[in-house]
């Protein structure tokens, strides 16, 4: 009889092999050794039935030199044009998750907001050409801009399953330990007992200034510190996330941005407080608070103690930025629908200081009008509904709790630092930003965490 033999293809070991797969979950099924005589149907069922998900590792290597102003500007070569090394490598990075098959995660309003704020910025750019003089460089400025933003959409087309996020995460971690060296160094060349502006230091952003590099490290420092918290992690990925936010930290001491001091204590407060488990850190809380201000240099305290607002007791620096905000209000109420145009506040034509308004809120009112805050506000919104909504989902302890958790926190920490500057349009200091957002857009979609991992 035909197929009765086992070597000719018989009825019983298809049934074999349909009861085999179904024997195995799919997600964790692993190599089963052939028996002997075993026809190559059923081997073939033996063998696993998902591929090694592709990594991007040009986006890994961008990540890495994000924050590393310092090499990519004084060591790597410029291309010219605008084009930089890290505008190469964004390149590279999106086209090869293009080349993997990436895609976005569906029915993300952040990613439709992304899309909205975007071609605005592009229109806004074109408005500007009519009111200042000498635009040249806007173009620059809103692609690096944009450079920064779409992290977002390229994390997400990178990132296939867990350990996809992993490395993500760790990419990011990588660089902190040499930004700590750099901060370190620089502090020790100025170090004195008492605050002056001269120990004002900028790490490793050579193109940018202290408050923009405190911005970045308050933002990576929140999200590890609620990847520590929330997150159940190895010893190993503790000890590391801890060096981490100690890196971090020793940032944002030591540029001294009064800014970054109250958002970094914003963001981490808020975070202990949305997390379920907020009552375990109430006695180290209260200890912390006690003990700062010995352990503390003294000149961070000098540092920290002088922010104030009230009249009559404001710096230099305060006093100039409130005179800004007035000339950016009354350039508003003048072009209220769509403002001046993107990159123009700065210009003599409009601000005769020339310099920009140190609040992001109102420089986009003077120069997107209207429309403009609405497309702030509408990703800005898009970006806490998201990280709340994946709070109250998530399973306590898993990756997507925890980078929610710190979303949350650095959300914070980033509103309440562009109420006195601009930490939103510097690629190097919203990239991270970006990325863990991408994090959390795409945890949603991703298989069930595995608890034993």
């Amino acid at each position: 009889m035909r197929g009765a033999h086992p070597e000719a293809g018989g009825s019983r070991f298809p049934l074999a092999a349909k009861a085999l797969r179904g024997a195995m979950p799919q997600a964790t099924r692993t190599r089963v050794a052939a028996l002997p005589g075993m026809p190559a149907a059923a081997q073939s069922v033996a063998r696993p039935t998902t591929a090694r998900a592709p990594r991007n590792w040009p986006l890994f290597l961008f990540l890495i030199l994000l924050p590393l102003q310092n090499i990519t500007a004084g060591y790597l070569p410029n291309i010219g044009g605008g084009f930089n090394f890290l505008n190469v490598m964004f390149l590279i990075s999106l086209f090869t998750a293009m080349g993997q098959g990436g895609k976005l995660a569906p029915n993300e309003p952040v990613n439709t907001w992304t899309a909205v704020y975007a071609i605005y910025m592009t229109l806004s750019l074109l408005v500007g050409f009519h009111f200042v003089d000498d635009p040249t460089n806007h173009f620059n400025q809103l692609k690096d801009h944009m450079v920064g933003l779409f992290v977002v959409y390229v994390v997400q087309m990178s990132v296939r399953d867990w350990n996809g996020v992993r490395m993500v995460v760790l990419a990011t971690l990588l660089p902190l330990p040499y930004i700590a060296k750099v901060v370190w160094n620089q502090h020790t060349s100025v170090a004195s007992t008492h605050y002056t502006d001269d120990l004002r230091i900028s790490g490793t952003f050579a193109l940018l200034g202290a408050n923009e590099f405190a911005a970045f490290c308050v933002t990576v420092a929140v999200v590890l510190f609620a990847l520590l918290l929330a997150c159940r992690l190895s010893r190993k990925w503790k000890i590391v996330l801890m060096g981490g936010i100690g890196c971090m930290i020793v940032g944002v001491l030591y540029a001294y941005s009064r800014t970054a001091y109250i958002s970094l204590i914003m963001g981490m407060v808020v975070v202990i407080m949305v997390w379920r488990g907020r009552l375990k850190l109430i006695l180290p809380l209260c200890l912390a608070v006690a003990i700062a201000p010995v352990v503390l240099p003294k000149s961070v305290v000098e540092r920290f103690d002088s922010t104030t607002v009230e009249e009559g007791k404001r710096d230099e620096s305060t006093e100039l930025r409130i005179e800004y905000w007035k000339i950016a209000w009354a350039n508003f109420l003048r072009n209220p629908v769509v403002g001046t145009g993107y990159h123009t506040f700065h210009h003599r034509e409009i601000n005769p200081y020339g310099r920009d308004t140190h609040n992001l809120y109102i420089r986009t009112l003077s120069e997107g009008g209207v429309l403009g805050a609405v497309a702030l506000l509408g990703i800005l919104l898009a970006v806490l509904r998201t990280a709340m909504r994946e709070i109250k989902q998530a399973q306590t302890g898993t990756w997507r709790y925890a980078l929610a958790l710190g979303m949350m926190g650095a959300w914070v920490a980033m509103v309440i630092a562009n109420l006195f500057g601009d930490r939103f349009t510097y690629y190097p200091v919203i990239a991270y930003f970006w990325a863990y957002m991408g994090l959390v857009l795409k945890a949603r979609h991703l298989p069930p965490e595995d608890p034993s991992r």
